[in-house]
């Protein structure tokens, strides 16, 4: 008589030989890049532009006599080595073909720089927060695509902090600015790939409607998977993104440090992993916290220096260890309860905080895509209130995205 295996043992079978998450440049490279086959291409892209077998996105394309007009690259530069904020336009190349830069005195591919391209490809690793720029350059290279009369591919990658996470307000768009050029929440749990067909749909940006796009989708991916369930070797997208951490990092405090009263950890071996202060103490910053209760994440007295212009900086800080991007939680809004709570109680940081310039402030309104969340941080007000319409916004966003989801 047969042995009859258990149900539990198929279902472990199954869960262990789960494949590796396949992006659209495996997809495409899998095909021998046969869609782009005759046509001129120009490669936005930088050195997250990857295959699943470390192969570099623009040697794929050569290799398979794709004709590579031109490349672009976003902030960061080609090879994803530039400090935030630090603006290029040097002309460079690799292997011969022309680097233009659309962090400098351009951030959208001009007519000039689309002669004789008839398709613009787009790899390239987003972190899953609207102000990480790499989504403003894919809108605006969309708008020039469709103004141009050239096609628009995207070659779709993983949400690092996967497609379910919605949190933060809809950007205010008098505010739209390069940090912020898609009224989307803060953490908006759709890939690159998703945001395109969203952008085109609602038209967010000129000519919308007259763009051909197409979008090249992950093979093996759900919206509940974390960095990890991809399988997926991870390569920083920027210099302080080094690790999937760093990326649930930056949703949960990489707001708070535009202000640059408190560090979040930058240049040391956990950005946006450490909350530190030259002005409070250490006991200080931890009780905040603790009695707050902002994120659910372990924390560890910690303090730690980080390099600053042409010095050191030491800071009295903590250190979180963070879970996976899959926990039940809210990442986003807390680190605003922890700011206020300590300009209000500590008059070191209060002082700071009074000091800072109009342009600093202006910048984090644009990052957090409001206005409203500075004044009620400067005026004590319920910040609970304003976190329920954030909540609300973002329901309104969770049910407008439903038509452009590719995955589920």
């Amino acid at each position: 008589m047969p042995r009859v295996l258990p149900v539990y043992f198929f279902l472990f079978l199954a869960l262990s030989c789960v494949a590796q998450t396949r992006t659209g440049l495996d997809v495409l490279s899998n095909e021998k890049f046969a869609m782009l086959k005759g046509k001129r291409i120009g490669f936005i892209c930088n050195q997250t532009s990857l295959s699943s077998t470390d192969e570099f996105g623009p040697d794929l394309l050569l290799a398979a006599k794709v004709k590579l007009v031109a490349i672009f690259s976003p902030e960061h530069g080609f090879s994803g080595i530039r400090k935030a904020g630090v603006e290029s336009d040097t002309a460079t190349s690799y292997k011969g073909i022309p680097i233009y830069s659309l962090y400098g005195g351009t951030r959208k591919p001009t007519k000039a720089m689309l002669a004789g391209i008839t398709t613009l490809v787009f790899d390239i690793q987003d972190i899953g927060v609207r102000p990480y720029t790499y989504l403003s350059t894919m809108v605006l290279a969309m708008e020039a695509a469709a103004e141009n009369k050239v096609e628009f591919i995207v070659l779709d990658r993983p949400n690092p902090l996967g497609g379910e996470r919605i949190e933060g307000n809809i950007l205010d768009t008098t505010l739209k600015s390069f940090v912020g050029q898609v009224p989307v929440p803060y953490i908006h749990g759709m890939t690159l790939g998703e945001l395109a067909q969203m952008a085109k749909g609602e038209r967010w940006f000129t000519d919308a409607s007259k763009l051909h796009l197409h979008v090249i989708k992950l093979r093996n991916w759900r919206r509940h998977m974390d960095w990890s369930a991809t399988k997926l070797e991870w390569t920083a997208p920027s210099p302080n993104i080094p690790t999937p951490d760093a990326a649930l990092g930056a949703a949960m405090v990489g707001a708070i440090g535009e202000l640059g009263i408190l560090s979040i950890g930058m240049g040391t071996d956990a950005p946006f992993q450490r909350i530190g202060s030259r002005l409070i103490s250490q006991i200080t910053l931890r009780q905040t916290i603790d009695s707050i209760k902002p994120f659910n994440v372990r924390i560890v007295e910690e303090n730690y220096s980080a390099p600053f212009e042409y010095s050191t900086k030491y800071y009295n800080g903590i250190r979180f260890e963070l879970p996976d991007s899959a926990f039940v939680g809210e990442l986003y809004p807390m680190q605003f309860k922890l700011l206020q709570t300590l300009i209000r109680s500590d008059t070191n940081l209060l002082r700071s905080y009074n000091a800072t310039t109009f342009s600093t402030k202006n910048m984090f309104d644009k990052v957090t895509g409001t206005r409203e969340l500075r004044r009620c941080i400067e005026s004590g007000g319920d910040l609970e209130e304003l976190f329920g319409k954030w909540r609300t916004e973002s329901a309104r966003f969770r049910e407008a995205r439903k038509k452009y989801l590719l995955y589920y």
